[in-house]
């Protein structure tokens, strides 16, 4: 399927639906119980890149944020730092449906934006103002006038493919966007005027994480990190979970059970290296002092393997290259973060995707990676809704160790939390393949048009925020079918049809 199947929906109707939503107790199907707002006594923020953050929860780049709705709705769960979905020079994926796989563990095969880069960068300025809006005197009231949140830009996937005029053009727009700030202002009628007239920061972002394909030479990554450095951005490099080396990986994933993820040694050998990162580090943070930007690290990219037990490749018998997330990466990128922190020292910011859970969420947090995003664990029940928990077990352990802020809940549980936490994963059941084998409970129907179940559980896991619920008064309606023909319509007859559910789901 090509990158157009997926269709933004426009500014205009996104705030007429804020407009009307914003004192009804929902806003985009998000019930206001799973809003997050702050508790009065807990400082939850943290300062990432010289920028404070209400918190330091958000949604990984992927498919929580490509598009205006899904920015809004990690907004109402409690995400501040949003990890924008990344951007490259070639825009016109053909992306196989479907791409992800998360009926336990996770898989996928998607990679980067399935929109335009112009649709890209309108659709991040759409949900940067539409925050403000919220954020406004016209809002619910919950969270202050400033949203405190950052909106990270990531990049990829070679230095040609970002110096290009496209990709250029994209950046400048994310530290410039006023031209497409008045574009989204003139397209507001009247009856919209209030929400028109929020202001909002010209500036979307002034950080940029560097996402690299498997494989990529290390002076390339070098390269684009400089390049990023040197245009003035703050910049973080993500890091591959093949720097723990083939042998490591593979008794790893065995020791948890997770021998049928095939591993190919040739890919670790062809990702950069831990000697080459060792010698790439002060490098770049001598160069980030230069240029008077931050330098960072994430932890980490998901894992390149194969496993049969996905729907993709059919006709390949379901093998073929994908990528790994979900628990038993968080066991690998937790372990290499806590040996790059060992290395690196406290000041260095990590920041960390992989496996993040409300049960892990916040050990992440206490061990100092600076911001910790989510991807998997959102595709599940409830949806966006589930970060709001993360935030809410942060909170209540900053409670139970007598603490009033992130800093000093690091300082409490000590500087080897991180080394403490890493040494006990492999051993730690909830990260075992036996734990995570459960297939999904299957309802023993089989989903043909006009007979959905009406679960609802649909509408909060959609990544995109696509589906809705909307009244059909019950009843019994005379139904038939509309054909076309050269130039002529028909309408003929066809069989009654009964509604009998309290409301209809639409897309």
């Amino acid at each position: 399927m090509h990158s157009t199947d997926l269709y933004p929906i426009p500014f205009t109707s996104l705030v007429d639906r804020l407009d009307r939503e914003v004192n009804k107790g929902a806003i985009y199907q998000m019930p206001k119980r799973e809003w997050w707002a702050p508790v009065a006594e807990l400082d939850t923020s943290v300062v990432h890149l010289g920028r404070r953050i209400a918190t330091p929860a958000g949604p990984a780049s992927g498919p929580h944020t490509q598009l205006a709705q899904n920015l809004v709705l990690s907004f109402l769960g409690g995400g501040r730092f949003m990890e924008l979905k990344t951007v490259q020079i070639n825009d016109a994926l053909e992306i196989p449906r479907p791409c992800i796989h998360v009926p336990h563990i996770g898989y996928n095969v998607e990679w980067s934006q399935e929109l335009r880069v112009h649709q890209s960068a309108l659709e991040y300025v759409k949900g940067w103002w539409l925050i403000h809006m919220l954020c406004s005197e016209h809002g619910p009231g919950l969270w202050g006038s400033d949203p405190q949140t950052t909106f990270d830009v990531s990049i990829g996937y070679d230095l040609k493919g970002i110096q290009s005029e496209k990709v250029t053009g994209y950046l400048s727009a994310m530290q410039n966007a006023s031209a497409l700030i008045e574009q989204l202002r003139s397209e507001l009628p009247g009856h919209l005027r209030r929400w028109a007239d929020v202001p909002v920061p010209t500036q979307v972002s002034d950080s940029i994480t560097i996402s690299t394909f498997h494989g990529c030479p290390a002076d390339e990554i070098e390269a684009i990190a400089a390049q990023a450095l040197d245009w003035g951005w703050n910049t973080v490099v993500k890091l591959n979970p093949t720097l723990l080396g083939f042998e490591a990986t593979r008794s790893m994933l065995d020791r948890c059970g997770y021998g049928f993820v095939q591993l190919d040694p040739h890919a670790f050998e062809m990702d950069l290296q831990w000697p080459q990162l060792m010698e790439m580090i002060p490098r770049l943070q001598e160069r980030a002092d230069r240029r008077g930007r931050g330098l960072g690290f994430k932890l980490t990219n998901t894992l390149v393997c194969e496993s049969e037990r996905t729907p993709f490749y059919p006709e390949k018998s379901g093998k073929g290259e994908m990528y790994l997330s979900g628990p038993p990466l968080h066991v690998l990128a937790y372990t290499l973060a806590a040996r790059l922190r060992a290395v690196v020292g406290p000041d260095v910011p990590l920041t960390f995707s992989a496996g993040v859970d409300r049960d892990n969420f916040t050990d992440c947090v206490a061990g100092g990676l600076a911001v910790v995003t989510s991807c998997s664990d959102l595709l599940k029940g409830r949806g966006y809704g589930r970060m709001t928990k993360y935030i809410r077990n942060l909170e209540k352990a900053m409670g139970a160790h007598g603490v009033g802020d992130i800093a000093a809940l690091q300082s409490t549980v000590g500087l080897d939390h991180m080394q403490q936490v890493a040494s006990g994963l492999l051993e730690d059941p909830r990260y075992h393949a036996e734990q995570n084998s459960k297939p999904p409970r299957k309802v023993g129907s089989h989903l043909e048009l006009f007979n959905c179940l009406t679960c609802d559980k649909c509408i909060p896991v959609c990544p995109n925020g696509a589906n809705f619920d909307f009244p059909v008064e019950q009843g019994t309606y005379e139904a038939g079918s509309v054909r076309w023909s050269q130039t002529e319509i028909s309408l003929t007859q066809g069989d009654p049809l009964i509604v009998d559910k309290r409301h209809q789901i639409g897309n």
